[in-house]
Protein backbone atom coordinates (compact mmCIF):
# COMPACT_ATOMS: atom_id res chain seq x y z
CA UNK A 1 0.00 0.00 0.00
CA UNK A 2 2.70 2.25 0.64
CA UNK A 3 4.28 2.11 -2.60
CA UNK A 4 0.77 2.36 -4.40
CA UNK A 5 0.42 5.74 -2.49
CA UNK A 6 3.44 7.15 -3.52
CA UNK A 7 2.66 6.01 -6.92
CA UNK A 8 -0.68 8.02 -6.47
CA UNK A 9 1.10 10.76 -5.27
CA UNK A 10 3.38 10.88 -8.58
CA UNK A 11 0.57 10.65 -10.68
CA UNK A 12 1.26 7.59 -12.03
CA UNK A 13 -2.37 6.21 -11.60
CA UNK A 14 -1.65 3.08 -14.30
CA UNK A 15 1.46 2.07 -12.21
CA UNK A 16 -0.61 2.13 -9.05
CA UNK A 17 -2.74 -0.17 -10.27
CA UNK A 18 -1.07 -2.50 -10.64
CA UNK A 19 0.61 -2.52 -7.45
CA UNK A 20 -2.87 -2.01 -5.85
CA UNK A 21 -4.46 -5.19 -7.99
CA UNK A 22 -1.45 -7.60 -6.23
CA UNK A 23 -2.26 -6.14 -2.86
CA UNK A 24 -6.50 -6.88 -3.99
CA UNK A 25 -5.48 -10.46 -4.69
CA UNK A 26 -4.17 -11.14 -1.44
CA UNK A 27 -7.23 -9.68 0.20
CA UNK A 28 -6.74 -6.01 1.05
CA UNK A 29 -10.30 -3.88 1.28
CA UNK A 30 -7.64 -1.01 1.86
CA UNK A 31 -6.22 -1.48 -1.49
CA UNK A 32 -10.10 -2.32 -2.95
CA UNK A 33 -10.86 0.81 -1.98
CA UNK A 34 -7.90 2.54 -3.27
CA UNK A 35 -8.24 1.14 -6.49
CA UNK A 36 -11.61 1.59 -7.05
CA UNK A 37 -10.43 5.52 -6.98
CA UNK A 38 -8.71 4.88 -9.51
CA UNK A 39 -11.31 3.70 -11.72
CA UNK A 40 -13.76 6.36 -10.18
CA UNK A 41 -14.52 9.46 -12.64
CA UNK A 42 -15.54 11.66 -9.77
CA UNK A 43 -12.30 11.19 -8.16
CA UNK A 44 -9.68 11.12 -11.47
CA UNK A 45 -11.83 14.30 -11.84
CA UNK A 46 -10.73 15.92 -8.51
CA UNK A 47 -7.32 15.07 -8.76
CA UNK A 48 -7.22 16.52 -12.01
CA UNK A 49 -5.67 13.53 -13.57
CA UNK A 50 -5.45 13.68 -17.40
CA UNK A 51 -4.86 10.35 -19.80
CA UNK A 52 -6.62 8.11 -17.10
CA UNK A 53 -9.99 6.49 -18.01
CA UNK A 54 -12.51 5.95 -15.62
CA UNK A 55 -14.23 2.92 -15.47
CA UNK A 56 -17.57 3.53 -13.32
CA UNK A 57 -18.85 -0.52 -13.50
CA UNK A 58 -15.19 -1.32 -12.10
CA UNK A 59 -15.19 1.17 -9.79
CA UNK A 60 -18.55 0.19 -7.88
CA UNK A 61 -17.14 -3.95 -8.39
CA UNK A 62 -14.21 -2.86 -6.00
CA UNK A 63 -16.40 -0.30 -3.98
CA UNK A 64 -18.71 -3.37 -3.49
CA UNK A 65 -15.78 -5.09 -2.60
CA UNK A 66 -14.29 -2.93 -0.09
CA UNK A 67 -17.78 -2.34 1.99
CA UNK A 68 -17.71 -5.88 2.21
CA UNK A 69 -13.87 -5.85 3.48
CA UNK A 70 -15.28 -3.07 6.24
CA UNK A 71 -14.43 -0.20 4.68
CA UNK A 72 -17.60 1.86 5.32
CA UNK A 73 -16.48 5.32 3.21
CA UNK A 74 -17.18 2.82 0.22
CA UNK A 75 -21.18 2.79 0.52
CA UNK A 76 -20.60 6.63 0.16
CA UNK A 77 -18.83 6.39 -2.82
CA UNK A 78 -20.65 3.36 -4.57
CA UNK A 79 -24.12 5.17 -4.05
CA UNK A 80 -22.56 8.12 -5.66
CA UNK A 81 -21.73 6.22 -8.87
CA UNK A 82 -25.58 5.71 -9.19
CA UNK A 83 -26.33 9.17 -9.35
Amino acid sequence: MARAKVLLAQGNIGAARIVLERAVEMGSAEASFALAETYDPRILSSWGTYGTRGDTSKARELYAKALAGGIQQAKDRFDALRQ
